[in-house]
């Protein structure tokens, strides 16, 4: 039999079993006050019908007929991570009331135990003012922390960019190109990767945290050695040298500094290495080296027979005065204060600071830096363009820029060649690296596995080495396509009379003075802007 719940001179709502059921006596009973009703009185009630609902009011007198089932109380829901449960109540208003809210407390605590919620319960929550059918965060647990990473330092080797300082008196070419380190200096460090922390979630299970990688730490073994302590892995120097990459792998290159001058103390020099001289070449004396060299004496080069880099770039800070007699040759680029009767072959760019006097130079671009440099006499002949303040001079000296020049459509496609290869070669490594972590993060390695992890690290930087080439050119590709036309000679200031530009293979004199003038190639001839 049905226990009568609610009843007024318009409705009725009654129970049956676990489902409820409302009958309407009279017309005009408005909807909104059944639903005040229903949410004050009834909020255990889950309304399953409110078409019934609707149609006890308008259609008066109408029913019973059933309009909802009971449900829980107290519903708790825990988050898929565990590590928040959230409490909804579904009582009546005088059991929220704080003086009659014992029993519901220990209803709460048992729904909450029933759930498997056992930590990081809110006690404040219960404490406070409730209100049914509104959601409460009930319990919260502590999340992992995961480990982090191990970071990873290394010397840091930058671009050559020479500094060119010009006060009008004094001036000065800087520039920084071997980086020499002595026995056991600081090469690179590893701080160890952290394990994290452990969470908890609110059934009490404990979360484990995601530790930290160990990323692999590449050096050369015949010239670097490591050291750990205190959680930090430490490079060093085994030998006094110079830094270089293979990849991302660090080493020391052989290196000789000559603290004075080449002389009769010393003979010619050819070294198989990294070459650094603090003096000069005095006159008639030759000086060769496998990778970079330098020249770091204040006033320079006389006339030394011949100066040359078989694999590398070529600094002289205080430039050179060849009189006629001095042979540069470089595979990368040429660094200079300034040239003067000296002839050079250069197969990367010739950078000068101040100026080119009655020089013969073949490089792939001449370039002279200072606001007022200048090129007079001698014949330059570059591959793509050639940028001084001034060319030629008041007195007339003959003087010859030749720009090979160079075809842009062809140059436009090597260079997608590039770009796409460039973009394989990163996929390749970027799965390599993959393998490295693998081995790296084991510290118990079989003999077969050494192998085959010291394979991969020498495959890698294979790749590493073609990235640093390919990115290389790419660069020189973008760098010649922003070149006006197809070839050019840019005057940043005033080119003189008794100057002859020729750019793929046109020739213009120049007869009168012209200021910040560009000769480039373009529609098969040499234009001006």
């Amino acid at each position: 039999m049905a226990l009568l719940l609610f009843k007024n001179e318009y409705i009725e709502i009654s129970r049956d079993g676990g489902y409820f059921y409302i009958r309407s006596t009279n017309k005009g009973y408005p909807l909104e006050s059944l639903s005040r009703i229903l949410q004050d009185s009834f909020p255990h009630v889950k309304i399953t019908n409110i078409t019934a609902i609707r149609d006890v009011i308008t259609k008066a007198p109408y029913g019973p007929v059933v309009f909802g089932q009971e449900r829980e109380r107290i519903v708790v829901t825990v988050s898929s991570d565990e590590l928040r449960a959230f409490m909804t109540l579904y009582v009546p208003d005088n059991e929220l009331a704080p003086e009659n809210r014992i029993e519901l407390v220990k209803e709460i605590v048992e729904a909450l135990n029933n759930a498997g919620v056992v930590y990081g319960i809110k006690t404040d929550i219960l404490e406070g003012n409730l209100m049914s059918g509104v959601e409460y965060l009930i319990a919260e647990g502590i999340p992992a922390v995961n480990g982090t990473d191990s970071e990873v330092k290394l010397y840091e080797i930058e671009a050559p960019k020479p500094k060119v300082y010009d006060s009008g008196k004094v001036n000065h070419y800087e520039l920084n190109l071997i980086h020499h380190v002595e026995k056991g200096d600081w090469l690179g460090e590893r701080k160890d990767p952290t394990p994290g922390t452990p969470g908890k979630s609110v059934r009490g299970n404990i979360i484990p945290p995601i530790p930290g990688r160990l990323l692999p730490l590449l050096y050369d073994r015949t010239s670097v050695y490591e050291e750990h302590k205190d959680g930090v892995t430490y490079l060093y120097a085994k030998k006094t040298g110079a830094v270089y990459y293979r990849g991302d792998t660090i080493g020391v290159y052989d290196f000789l500094e000559i603290k004075g001058d080449i002389d009769f103390s010393t003979g010619n020099v050819d070294f198989d290495g990294y070459l650094s001289v603090k003096g000069t070449v005095e006159d008639n004396f030759s000086v060769f080296s496998a990778k970079d060299m330098e020249i770091l004496g204040e006033y320079g080069v006389g006339a030394a027979a011949e100066i040359g880099s078989k694999d590398g770039n070529v600094y002289i800070k205080g430039g050179i005065a060849g009189k006629g007699k001095t042979v540069l040759r470089c595979k990368k680029n040429l660094y200079v204060k300034f040239l003067s009767d000296i002839t050079v072959e250069c197969e990367g760019n010739v950078y000068v600071g101040f100026y080119c006097m009655n020089t013969n130079i073949r490089a792939r671009q001449v370039v002279v830096e200072a606001p007022r440099g200048r090129i007079i006499g001698g014949t330059i002949d570059a591959d793509v363009r050639v940028s001084s303040a001034d060319i030629g001079n008041v007195a007339e000296n003959r003087t010859v820029i030749r720009v090979r020049g160079f075809d842009r459509n062809k140059l436009k496609i090597e260079l997608d060649e590039k770009v796409a290869r460039l973009k394989d070669t990163r996929r390749k490594i970027t799965e390599l690296r993959q393998h490295i972590r693998v081995y790296s993060c084991s510290s118990d390695l079989s003999e077969a596995q050494r192998n085959s992890y010291e394979k991969l690290k020498n495959q890698y930087a294979d790749l590493k080495d073609e990235i640093k080439e390919l990115e290389y050119e790419i660069k020189n590709l973008v760098d010649d396509l922003k070149t006006p036309g197809e070839g050019a000679v840019i005057v940043r200031n005033r080119i003189y009379p008794r100057v002859r530009v020729e750019i793929k293979g046109l020739g213009e004199e120049i007869t009168k003075e012209q200021f910040m003038t560009t000769f480039y190639y373009k529609d098969n001839a040499i234009k001006t802007k």
